[in-house]
């Protein structure tokens, strides 16, 4: 009875997989959610009974093109019978509207009618493979349940994303639909697919490629886990962890130590240095954040040198490491010391989202919170599996230095893109210092380490050497830096976060700041940030009034900027790369002013609020803002209307709620996104700002002369003149050139040469145990590539000079390289990557603007969300330029003037 019962629930919920996907986007993510919570009624026969009422009672609805408001919600802890909450007018109504719909079939002859009974009997999971395709070429299931005949069933469903063609090519390739519990997901959200030898392919709800998953996020399958498997678990035995931690320790103390005498030899950097400059980036601003940072790097490498002791001893594979085969919890052991302290978090949850970014999610409360690790899309790829940067896969040779591959690949050359403003750049910098901050390894002291002599003509020894150095070998015939005699390019490794499992494994990378969309740039990622930030008046932010003008607030830290003299300026946000770039303190103004011009007409409307509840009020707006803008203008751009269907990434519309939190998303910000995927836009950055006054052009800008020097804000129409140019001066276009204001002068300080950007991306890429770009490639659901013609005909012969194999290629060099994805600025991988990122950070946030109020404490009424989803970059622009300028704006900051959307 139970199998009869579940086959039969099987066959219908395939048939309403397919019908679902004529339904509009919004409905099909109700449907969805049900089909998933029927599919676990499974324990008894009265439960499976009841499913079995409702998927059929879903897909009459289906047939009929119509969803009952009862479906449109998420559906209830238990599910009781159906007609217990549907009125018996409603259950009639379908009833009646699905007779009349299937009168068509009449109209088949007795015989034919014969033929088909006489069909044996098929089960699920074959019932594709045994439909014939009729001669009007609609695949049978879909005629079945039609509510027209066959001939007729694609006239009128323009909504439909499938076209008749399309069904027909691809049926034969996809001819199973998901079943058994497993979902039809883009491939980029099922890593384990690489592992799988046949994959299950099917059609996603929009139509595009997918494969079934049971997997979720994680990398591996339940037969990798299996004692007989591929790989099976480790464990440990007392005797052997209480060695390895010893060992451990005692490695941790040398470092220490060599710490302390490198210090004090000097081999550090000083300011002044292009190298210096750069560090400013990763700098930590107060000794309460330094000592934390560090004390938790040196437990994640207390782990990562345990897990080498073991695997050592064990004679364990890199493979073994890779795909976390070391499960056993270290919590009651000698190393329990090294591991991730859980957050504390209250009962029930509170109604404003945590300034550190924990207690998001409540079976996971540390997930998304700062000075947690990344998470990765595949397992890392390193020389010993745990920490050592990736050889080449030919030979293991070491791979070509990424200055060798940026002067050999890497152009400064131009390509325009017309469409997009140089907006999409900074908006996207802006964005990425919201969600990333990867931070570099630094003296007990704070003080940078130097890897390289003092006049940057050889590494420094290994005894002088800092373990966390990875500097950049400068070829001898450099056709830049040769002419300064440089031979060796500074690049310290990024710190390590414990892991949150507390077991051991590969070295983590940790991201400093909160990975949410949530404002963390503006309002920093600790309480203690915030504190300095905020005037504590009113709910309002401190700022520094400049001449009437209300700008970011004044740094005090002295080392903050390039030059400190009287009159110049040096400012303070929730971020510290803030003065990295002058048009990014632009958008930090905006937004400051965007949350104070919030704090005085909450003030003003609600007298009685205190500071508290002005100020979470006027920050909850300012987030959802952001957010809005994020989804509504910034990614359709980036990633395509496509992509953003596909995975499903639009918000809702009108007054409508979300309803698609899914505890089980892991939010944090991806490796591959962080190190690779979302710096994609330094291939869009001009390096000249060309600043326009009334009737003509003031100046022009290099790039590199204000970073770090940000004084120019202070000027009475500066600010007004670059966000001019900002939103109607073009980005370039997504490619191999980067501009020399980036891989031969950034950072430079007052030096005839700077920094390589594009060197340092590469090397952080294998810093961070990046996989080569062609593993990426097959993540996504591309083939992968077996020349290097494939992959750009026009420089195979440079990337044959640097790579000894296609399986080489760095990340970041081939997703530029990469042909664009249709309505796409970046190519398939990266648009991937980055889809699945922004999926994670919306799908995975509680706190999320348009979230309903069963899963958001702290959401919004119908009416503002209504007003939420109407904000825009221009809107900000208008609200909170100074005026001195800007008396318009385009509609959209993103899009040149005259470009339509």
């Amino acid at each position: 009875m139970a199998s009869d019962l579940n086959e039969q629930f099987q066959y219908n919920l395939m048939l309403a997989k397919a019908l679902v996907q004529l339904m509009p986007a919004t409905d099909r993510q109700h449907i969805r959610i049900w089909f998933d919570v029927l599919a676990e009624l499974d324990q008894t026969q009265q439960e499976m009974a009841i499913r079995n009422e409702y998927i059929w009672f879903i897909l009459l609805m289906l047939q009929n093109n119509r969803i009952e408001e009862y479906f449109k919600e998420l559906p209830p802890r238990k599910i009781l019978p159906l007609r217990d909450v549907l009125e018996q007018k409603i259950i009639d109504d379908v009833l009646i509207a699905s007779d009349n719909n299937m009168s068509w079939l009449d109209t088949v002859s007795d015989e034919e009618k014969e033929k088909n009974l006489e069909k044996k009997k098929v089960a699920p999971e074959n019932f594709l493979n045994s439909q014939p395709l009729p001669k009007e070429g609609v695949i049978c299931y879909f005629g079945a349940f039609s509510d027209q005949s066959p001939s007729n069933f694609f006239q009128g469903t323009q909504n439909n994303t499938l076209l008749e063609d399309d069904l027909i090519s691809n049926a034969s390739k996809h001819s199973d639909f998901c079943i058994d519990k497993s979902h039809c997901v883009p491939f980029v959200q099922c890593p384990a697919h690489v592992r799988i030898e046949t994959k299950k392919m099917c059609k996603t709800a929009v139509g595009s490629d997918g494969v079934c998953c049971f997997t979720g996020q994680n990398h591996t399958t339940p037969e990798d886990r299996h004692p007989r498997g591929r790989q099976h678990l480790v464990r440990m035995n007392p005797q052997t962890i209480n060695l390895i931690a010893r060992h451990s320790q005692d490695k941790i103390n040398e470092y220490k130590v060599k710490e302390t005498v490198l210090l004090a030899d000097g081999h550090l950097l000083f300011p002044g240095s292009p190298s210096y400059d750069h560090f400013r980036n990763f700098k930590l601003l107060t000794k309460t954040d330094l000592s934390e940072v560090l004390d938790l790097a040196s437990r994640a490498m207390e782990i990562a040198l345990a897990t080498r002791d073991f695997k050592n001893r064990q004679g364990l594979t890199n493979q073994q490491i890779e795909l976390g085969m070391l499960q056993q919890d270290l919590s009651a052991t000698p190393l329990g010391i090294a591991c991730a302290a859980k957050p504390h978090c209250p009962l029930y949850p509170v109604k404003y989202r945590r300034i550190d970014g924990a207690c998001n999610n409540a079976a996971n409360p540390a997930w998304g919170s700062g000075m947690t690790p990344y998470a990765r899309l595949l397992p890392p790829s390193y020389e010993d599996g745990i920490w050592l940067p990736r050889v080449s896969e030919h030979e293991g040779q070491a791979l070509a230095s990424p200055r060798l591959i940026s002067s050999t690949i890497i152009s400064d050359g131009s390509a325009v893109n017309h469409e997009h403003t140089l907006m999409v750049m900074q908006f996207g910098q802006f964005l990425s210092h919201d969600i990333t901050q990867s931070i570099e390894f630094s003296f007990a002291n704070g003080s940078a380490i130097s890897c390289c002599s003092d006049d940057g003509r050889a590494k420094l020894h290994h005894e002088e050497r800092h373990y966390a150095c990875m500097a950049i070998d400068i070829p001898h015939k450099d056709p830049f830096y040769n002419q300064f005699n440089q031979k060796c390019m500074n690049f310290v490794r990024s710190v390590l976060a414990p892991r949150q499992d507390c077991t051991l494994g590969y070295a983590q990378q940790m991201n400093k700041i909160t990975h949410f969309i949530d404002g963390s740039a503006i309002y920093g990622s600790t309480p203690e940030q915030t504190g300095r930030l905020r005037s504590f008046e009113k709910g309002l932010l401190r700022v520094f009034n400049d001449f009437g003008r209300h700008m970011l607030p004044l740094s005090p830290e002295p080392d903050e900027c390039l030059n400190r003299k009287q009159n110049l300026a040096c400012y303070m946000s929730g971020d510290s790369r803030t003065n990295q770039m002058i048009s990014l303190v632009t958008l930090h103004t905006i937004f400051l002013r965007e949350h104070n011009r919030l704090a005085n007409e909450l003030s003003k409307l609600n007298s009685h609020w205190t500071d508290e509840e002005v100020f979470l009020e006027a920050r909850q707006i300012v987030v959802a803002e952001l957010q809005v803008i994020t989804y509504k203008e910034f990614l359709p751009i980036v990633i395509g209307n496509a992509a953003m269907e596909q995975f499903d990434l639009s918000l809702s519309s009108g007054t409508e709620y979300s309803h698609d939190y899914d505890e089980s998303i892991e939010p944090s910000a991806t490796n591959e996104f962080a190190a690779a995927a979302f710096r994609f836009g330094h291939s869009t950055v001009d390096g000249l700002l060309k600043i326009y006054g009334k009737k003509r052009m003031d100046e022009m800008i290099f790039i590199p002369e204000t970073m770090f020097q940000p004084s120019r804000m202070r000027k009475f129409f500066f600010m007004d003149e670059l966000l001019s140019t900002l939103t109607t001066e073009p980005i370039q276009q997504v490619d191999h050139n980067l501009d020399e204001a980036l891989t031969r002068y950034m950072f430079r300080a007052g030096n005839p040469f700077g920094i390589d950007l594009a060197s340092l991306n590469i090397q952080r890429g294998r810093d961070h145990g990046l996989r080569p770009y062609n593993d990426y490639r097959e993540l996504v659901g591309l083939p992968r590539l077996k020349h290097f013609e494939e992959l750009s005909p026009e420089l195979s012969e440079k990337l044959r000079k640097v790579y000894a194999s296609v399986n080489d290629i760095d990340l970041w060099v081939g997703g530029l390289l990469e042909e664009k994805a249709p309505g796409s600025i970046v190519g398939y991988t990266f648009r991937d990557i980055i889809a699945d990122q922004f999926y994670r950070l919306k799908k995975g946030d509680k706190y999320f603007f348009e979230n309903s109020p069963r899963i958001n404490p702290g959401s919004f009424a119908p009416e503002q969300l209504l007003e939420l989803r109407k904000a825009s970059m221009s809107r900000l622009i208008c609200d909170n330029s100074d005026g001195t300028l800007l008396g318009r704006q385009a509609p959209s900051a993103f899009k040149k003037p005259g470009v339509e959307g």
